[in-house]
C-alpha cells in the first residue's frame, strides 16, 4: 500500500473528522439537553388568548355614589360565562327608557384605556361613570330608568341592573352629558 493511496486518505480525514466530531456533538447534546430539561419539568406551550368578551357572556350592574348636579356610578360588569374571556377599553353605556329605548345625550370616553384584562368567570371588571343631571324636559336633557351596556359590535345591548339610583326607582334618570371611565380590574 502506498502512502497516498486513495483508502489511506480516506482514513487520515475520517481520523483528523473524529475530534471535530465529537466536540460538535457534545455542544450539540449540551444545547438540546436544556430543551429536554424543560420538557421533562412540564413546561408547556403559551396557552392561547382568551377570546373576546361578549355582552352575552356579562351581567352588569350600576351602582349609585351621590352628587347632586353632577353624579357619579360605577358600571361593574361580571363574567357569568363558563370560560374566561378579555375585556379592554369602554363599554358603550347608554341611558334607556322603559321601553328600551336608548336616550341620547353627549357621551365621551375618558381616561387612558389599560391593558386588556382576562375575566375568569366570576370575575369582575368596573368603569366610572358621571354625568350631568338636568331638568327633566328642558332643553338638551335626557331622562331614562336604566342603563345599557355593549362590550362587542355584535350586540344590541343589554340592560344592567341599578342599585343605589333613588331617581331610577322615582322620577328617572335625567342627564345633559355622559361621561364613561376605562374598564379596570375589580376586586
Amino acid at each position: 500500500m502506498t502512502r497516498n493511496s486513495p483508502r489511506s486518505i480516506a482514513l487520515r480525514t475520517f481520523m483528523a473528522l473524529t475530534p471535530a466530531l465529537l466536540v460538535t456533538g457534545v455542544a450539540v447534546a449540551l444545547v438540546g439537553g436544556g430543551r429536554a430539561t424543560e420538557a421533562s419539568a412540564g413546561a408547556m406551550p403559551a396557552a392561547a388568548p382568551s377570546p373576546a368578551c361578549r355582552t352575552d357572556d356579562l351581567t352588569g350592574t350600576v351602582t349609585g355614589r351621590g352628587g347632586d348636579s353632577v353624579r357619579q356610578a360605577v358600571l361593574s360588569l361580571t363574567n357569568t360565562a363558563d370560560h374566561p374571556c378579555q375585556i379592554q377599553g369602554w363599554a358603550d353605556v347608554a341611558l334607556v327608557t322603559p321601553p328600551g329605548e336608548v336616550v341620547r345625550v353627549p357621551t365621551a370616553e375618558v381616561g387612558t384605556a389599560g391593558a386588556a384584562l382576562v375575566l375568569e368567570p366570576g370575575a369582575t371588571a368596573a368603569s366610572t361613570l358621571e354625568w350631568d343631571t338636568c331638568a327633566e324636559g328642558g332643553r338638551g336633557c335626557g331622562a331614562g330608568v336604566a342603563f345599557q351596556f355593549i362590550v362587542d359590535a355584535d350586540s344590541t345591548g343589554a340592560a344592567a341592573d341599578v342599585a343605589e339610583l333613588p331617581e331610577a326607582d322615582g322620577p328617572g334618570i335625567t342627564m345633559s352629558a355622559l361621561r364613561i371611565g376605562p374598564l379596570q380590574a375589580q376586586a
